[in-house]
């Protein structure tokens, strides 16, 4: 059976019954994995195991969201939660040699733990741009309100990850930092987004 455009999530810490089943049966393209599932080192390792050999594929899809800062899937084996992007944005806007080496680093000691565990695609960076009105569910994951310093520091990411051989996600694109509520609670309605905007939010795409 041909594999399914899906990506599901799990339960829990270990595969029941019914998602072992799923798995073998209906083979979604991938799983994204959440704190739910996230133990502690060996319990994570082993369930990505078990999950690669039920589908029978040791480059199976497994995906997570380890921005850093208040979106941690990891935070039971480590603390990443003073690491958000706008951290790095605000050391960007003030010292960019600095922040290039240290932001390097940074990311690299992610893809460590990332591949060791045997995650091979992380759902990073959020491209958005920030602005006075940018909700707070969103404003420290962003890098800045700047187009160069989200630029800069949004292919610095994409470049680490693709040398440590994980795919990433680019999201939340174009003009979610433009939403005042929490569009996990509440449909955002963006009426500023005018053409002179798009054109904006793109540039630093090419």
């Amino acid at each position: 059976m041909n594999r399914k455009a899906l990506i599901i999530s799990l339960s829990g810490y270990n595969l029941t019954k019914k998602e072992i089943l799923l798995l073998r049966e209906y083979k979604p393209w991938g799983i994204i994995l959440f704190k739910r599932n996230i133990k502690n080192y060996k319990q994570i390792k082993s369930l990505i195991k078990r999950i690669r050999y039920e589908v029978k594929d040791k480059k199976y899809p497994i995906l997570i969201d380890e921005e850093g800062g208040t979106v941690s899937r990891l935070g039971n084996i480590i603390d990443n939660a003073s690491f958000s992007q706008m951290f790095f944005g605000k050391i960007q806007d003030t010292n960019y040699f600095i922040n290039s080496s240290l932001y390097e680093t940074y990311l690299n000691k992610i893809c460590y733990i990332l591949k060791d565990i045997g995650i091979n695609i992380n759902t990073v960076p959020v491209l958005d741009k920030h602005y006075k009105s940018t909700n707070k569910f969103l404003s420290n994951r962003v890098y800045s309100s700047k187009i160069k310093t989200i630029k800069d520091l949004g292919n610095k990411c994409v470049d680490v990850y693709n040398k440590n051989k994980i795919s990433t996600v680019i999201k939340h694109i174009p003009g979610h930092g433009l939403s005042k509520v929490d569009s996990h609670k509440k449909l955002p309605i963006i009426d500023k987004f005018t053409k002179k905007k798009t054109s904006e939010f793109y540039r630093f795409l090419r």
